[in-house]
């Protein structure tokens, strides 16, 4: 394992510096190259060996550099000679001149903008608190606590947190620091009290407060709010505690303390009415700072900022994990104060223990390896056992000096065998051994002696007595003792041999890059039919009480454990097996924090949201597998991955501190503790390791509204995100991302028109910049609205935006599950994944409809999808309706849905807003060099990559299904997809759909004609001189000739090519700029009416679309 964790580190060293290439020593065995291989290849690095024999190594390269596409291709294009390049090529960058140039003088002011308004406060401003008010808040929560026995309990188990020790020292802070950072460990109670002590704090001094809390995620959003408010004898929303999530709030005009998101927060002050927000807020509070998410780290920049424009506001910065002197030199040294969390003592077991405690994988070894012991019949043998009977029977020293000399070989016996070999040498009568007799006589010296020449302390004579029992028989007790400790050691040595031998057979055997759900499943049964009874026993319990907490990667993990739980007969109705999941209902993710009924085993399987998020306080067991699911960005290749990595040291601490929370308790992890101590002390933060899109959009908005911010109130005016390029504004960030990746994020931007060369926003990206969703899927959106396909296009948006309403089925039904989006698929013409989700979502809406809650819930079941998905993904499309209509840029649903039966059209539609992110299949046995070989389909993409459909994706079997269909014969099958993801060894693509070639001519960002090839003779066969064979051949030849000169390739991007008769290109080429200027005018003035060419074009492209046959 030393080995692998090596290579590992030193592969991402490589990929995280300047160097383009390492190279591997030559010694490494064929096992440890075969592991640089496999690691390169999940990295997106490529190797290979070179060299001859000794001097054979492994080189590793880094992929050549992903540039955007589109400037590429246009450079090349115009460099070209002998080809005519369609006068379409630059349609649209002219339709966003023409845009921002009308916009220039378009009614409404401020460049044609439209007029904005700020979104409603939740709670009420604290400068209008009265002193009265404060007061009498004050007052009712006394009196509530005063006359509600449970709630004046609660007060009590309150005061008894760690933190309430800090509470002084946290409010003083306060109030001489504009900004304080609380580093609590977990479970000291800084989420749930530092909010109520400032609140307090204020009632109690006559004044007001309005304080908003973000939290990183919307459970741990809602679940505190809750919580904080039964702690405060209140209903959530009804009283001074509320909270807002994406699509849900519940506040009222008392709220004086808002939990929510940080997405949340960060809208409202990137929203018009943002310096009158912070203007009503007193404090506001950043918990689970350590999560670095991309919110996060964005509102520190943003409120850095915003501080010194209002002096009167508090920032406090709250964390389990974190790097204090980071984040507080960021804010000027600001103070910070250090909570510490129970102290209950954890018990730490790693995987060598594991394996020990639970016999897996035949983990047993056999003692520690000594040298063999000399033959006691050969001459030496003989000699060592007369040497011992004449010791212990003599008992002098002259008799233990002749042992001595006879076990370390000299004196007149000539003894050569060696020391050690004989000094356990017995008699065989009694089975005494020297150790032994210097024992029984009480000879301090020679024991320590032959202690030192290697004889065994758990070595027995023939009546079962060790060394130690034949001291204490004849009286030497302190001699007894000095063994004990020495058979002690020498068994823990034992131990600790045995266990490596059983690690190294297990990571023979074992993927490192996977969760061993075995593993976990036969230690849940040993904690539950042993361990936990032990427990219960040792500490006075009456019961195998205390749950079990597990940390998983993602969903598949905690499903498919979950299965094995279920199928294992050795666990009955006496153990309750509970995921905690994101996919999981709010009413079935509040069980786990219900205690289970007496003699229940409550068995928690969650992901790292159970680190920090969430708190389940009858936690005694953890189980760690050391893994997380995260999403990550290569900006050197333009690639997202999506693999299981390893957790960072901090998140291990973080996992430890849920064990113990109500008495001692134990944490297992399911890796050695060579691999915890490899780990990284904190995981990258995610501005570090995502796309940049969205974010830099957003910095683009703000430093607009900057420039009209005492106009419109901006939140850039309240935060002074000005003029200056977006990465000035990001590398502001307390860990900034690589310049590499905000450049693509900006020119990708550029790309799709929402920015301009000089990076400021044109029309289109206004628009976009409303939309909570990916620039890419807003323009889609647009394009949807433009054509009339607007309702299957929103649901495909939403779910590209949150998640699939897809779930793994959990009671063994998966093929169900598969065969129903299968078929919702077919219902939309086949071959895609995102209109199976289109047809999934209107088939539940009709359920809803017509059945009522028990039709959903059968609807849901029979077709595997998650009834909370789909629920968040109607409000969703809710908020995107009001967005675009807000915009002008439709008056109602179906009038902007005339053609969304039109199953073509939609599926153009998906590919201009999916561009470039297309792929052109490459079917079995099909092409140079068989490249589609093998039973997963494999594209090849627009980039020049080979990527792999998903098994998950409904076209997992497309290449059948072309080559059935003779698809291959006819021209290319191109395919759309969402994203390209890394998995542990390969590049895939997981929701996609089939598209057709009319689609992407009208999109691509550039296309070229070129002549048809020249018809070429075959060669002349000497033997064949026959006239009907020539004729034939002189047919051919004029058939070729006149059809190059109808006919010419169409190049699309430098990428595919088609042929296309002469007449078609003008038609093409005029449709092209038409759409593109339609689209333009849509977005420069939403409500007016299309001129008549451009209506006429938008009537033509529609029908050619419809027509063309997507799949």
């Amino acid at each position: 394992e030393g080995t692998r964790i090596n290579i590992d580190q030193q592969l991402a060293r490589f990929k995280a510096s300047d160097e383009v290439e390492i190279a591997f020593p030559p010694d490494l065995n064929n096992h440890d190259r075969a592991v640089v291989h496999s690691e390169a290849k999940k990295l997106g690095l490529k190797s290979k060996s070179h060299g001859k024999g000794d001097e054979r190594r492994v080189h590793v390269t880094k992929p050549k550099e992903f540039k955007p596409e589109d400037h590429e291709v246009r450079g090349r294009a115009r460099t070209r000679t002998r080809e005519l390049e369609i006068a379409a090529s630059g349609s649209l960058d002219a339709a966003w001149d023409d845009e921002d140039r009308g916009a220039a003088g378009a009614s409404g002011g401020h460049g044609g903008k439209r007029a904005k308004t700020a979104p409603p406060l939740l709670m009420r401003p604290h400068g209008a608190v009265t002193p009265e008010m404060a007061t009498a808040c004050a007052a009712a929560l006394a009196t509530r606590v005063a006359t509600d026995r449970d709630l004046a309990e609660i007060q009590r188990k309150r005061a008894a947190l760690p933190v309430d020790a800090f509470k002084a020292e946290i409010l003083s802070a306060c109030a001489s620091h504009q900004v304080v950072l609380i580093a609590g460990a977990t479970g000291c109670g800084k989420t749930t009290q530092v909010p109520q002590y400032l609140i307090d704090d204020a009632w109690q001094r006559g004044v007001g407060a309005a304080i908003m809390c973000t939290q990183p995620r919307r459970i741990s959003a809602i679940t505190v709010a809750e919580r904080v408010a039964a702690e405060r004898g209140e209903q959530i929303g009804k009283g001074s505690v509320g909270y807002q999530i994406r699509l849900e709030n519940k506040a009222c005009a008392d709220t004086a303390l808002l939990f929510c998101t940080n997405g949340v927060l960060l809208r409202r002050l990137t929203s018009p009415g943002a310096d009158k927000m912070l203007a009503s807020l007193s404090h506001i509070v950043i918990d689970e700072l350590h999560e670095r998410d991309l919110f996060a780290d964005f509102l520190t920049i943003v409120l850095r900022s915003a501080m010194a424009r209002h002096p009167h506001l508090r920032l406090v910065l709250m964390s389990a994990t974190v790097r204090e002197s980071l984040f507080s030199e960021y804010f000027g040294g600001c103070p910070v104060i250090r909570v510490p969390g129970y102290t209950h003592p954890v018990a730490d077991y790693h995987l060598e223990d594991i394996l020990d405690r639970v016999g897996y994988g035949g983990a047993s070894g056999g003692g520690l390896t000594r040298t063999a012991t000399a033959d006691p019949d050969s001459p030496e043998g003989k000699a060592m056992q007369a040497a011992v009977m004449h010791a212990f029977l003599e008992g002098s020293d002259d008799a233990f000096d002749a042992l001595m000399c006879t076990i370390r070989g000299v004196g007149g016996g000539g003894v050569t065998v060696g020391e050690t070999a004989l000094v356990g040498v017995a008699h065989e009568q009694t089975g005494a051994t020297a150790l032994m007799a210097a024992a029984g006589k009480g000879r301090h010296v020679e024991v320590g002696q032959l202690l030192g020449c290697g004889a065994d302390p758990t070595q027995r004579s023939r009546d079962g007595s060790s060394s130690a029992d034949w001291a204490r028989r004849f009286g030497h007790d302190d001699i007894a003792a000095t063994l004990d400790q020495a058979q002690a050691e020498l068994e823990r040595l034992a131990h600790f041999q045995d266990s490596a031998i059983a690690l190294s057979r297990y990571q023979l055997d074992a993927d490192p890059d996977e969760v061993d759900l075995q593993l976990a499943q036969e230690l849940i049964h040993w904690i539950v039919r042993r361990r936990a009874a032990d427990v219960a026993a040792e500490q006075g319990g009456g019961g195998p009480d205390g749950a079990i907490l597990v940390f998983l990667p993602g969903w598949f993990e905690i499903s498919q454990l979950r299965d094995n739980l279920a199928a294992d007969s050795r666990f009955g109705r006496d153990v309750l097996v509970l995921p905690l999941h994101s996919m999981v209902p709010p009413a079935e993710q509040k069980k786990v924090f219900q205690r289970p009924p007496r003699g229940v085993k409550k068995v928690v399987l969650a992901t790292n949201i159970a680190e920090t998020a969430v708190t389940i306080d009858d936690v005694v067991f953890v189980i760690d597998s050391g893994r997380l699911k995260e999403k990550s960005y290569d900006a050197h290749t333009g690639v997202s991955t999506l693999q299981s990595a390893w957790i960072s040291r901090a998140s291990a601490q973080q996992r430890r501190g849920r064990a113990g929370r109500v008495r001692p308790g134990e944490c297992y992890r399911l890796y050695s503790s060579a691999r915890l101590a490899a780990f990284a002390d904190f995981q990258l933060p995610e501005m570090q390791r995502s796309p940049l899109e969205e974010l830099c959009l957003q910095v683009r908005m703000l430093a607009e509204a900057s420039s009209l911010g005492g106009e419109l109130g901006g939140g850039a005016a309240a935060v002074g995100a000005g003029a200056g390029s977006t990465a000035n504004f990001l590398l502001q960030a307390v860990e900034p991302p690589i310049p590499q990746a905000i450049a693509h994020a900006v020119t990708l931007l550029q790309d799709i028109g929402a920015l301009k060369e000089d990076e400021g926003l044109t029309r289109l990206g206004r628009h976009l910049g409303e939309m909570p969703v990916h620039p890419r899927v807003g323009k889609m959106l647009l394009y949807a609205t433009l054509l009339g396909v607007l309702d299957p296009v929103l649901t495909v948006a939403c779910a590209a935006a949150y998640r699939s309403p897809f779930v793994m089925a959990m009671d063994g039904n998966r093929e169900a599950g598969k065969l129903a989006r299968q078929g919702f698929s077919n219902e939309a013409g086949g071959a895609s994944d995102h209109l199976a989700v289109s047809r999934a979502f209107a088939g539940w809406e009709t359920s809803r409809a017509n059945g009522g809650s028990s039709g959903e819930r059968a609807f849901n079941q029979r077709n595997s999808l998650s009834g909370a998905t789909l629920n968040m993904l109607r409000g969703m499309r809710s908020q995107l309706l009001t967005a675009l209509s807000g915009r002008g840029l439709i008056h109602d649903l179906r009038g902007a849905s005339a053609n969304a039966g039109a199953g073509s059209l939609v599926r153009a539609v998906l590919a201009v807003g999916m561009y470039p992110l297309v792929g052109r299949l490459l079917v079995p046995g099909v092409g140079a060099n068989n490249a589609g070989g093998g039973r997963t389909p494999t594209l090849a993409t627009l980039r020049g990559e080979k990527v792999k459909i998903h098994p998950h994706s409904v076209n997992a079997k497309l290449h059948d299904a072309a080559r059935s269909s003779g698809v291959a014969d006819k021209g290319p099958t191109l395919v759309c997809f969402d994203d390209v993801t890394r998995g542990e060894a390969q590049l895939y693509v997981r929701e996609c759909t089939a598209v057709s070639a009319a689609s992407l001519v009208l999109v691509a960002s550039s296309l070229t004609v070129e002549a048809l090839p020249p018809a070429r003779l075959p060669p002349h066969d000497p033997e064949d001189a026959a006239a009907a064979a020539e004729a034939m051949m002189e047919r051919d030849l004029a058939q070729a000739a006149q059809d190059a000169a109808n006919e010419a390739v169409l190049v699309c991007d430098d990428w595919l090519k088609f042929r296309v008769p002469l007449p078609v290109l003008s038609q093409l080429a005029c449709l092209r700029i038409r759409l593109a200027r339609a689209f333009a005018a849509k977005v420069q003035r939403p409500a007016d009416a299309l001129a008549p060419d451009l209506a006429e074009a938008l009537r033509a492209t529609a029908t050619l679309l419809a027509h063309d046959g997507g799949a």
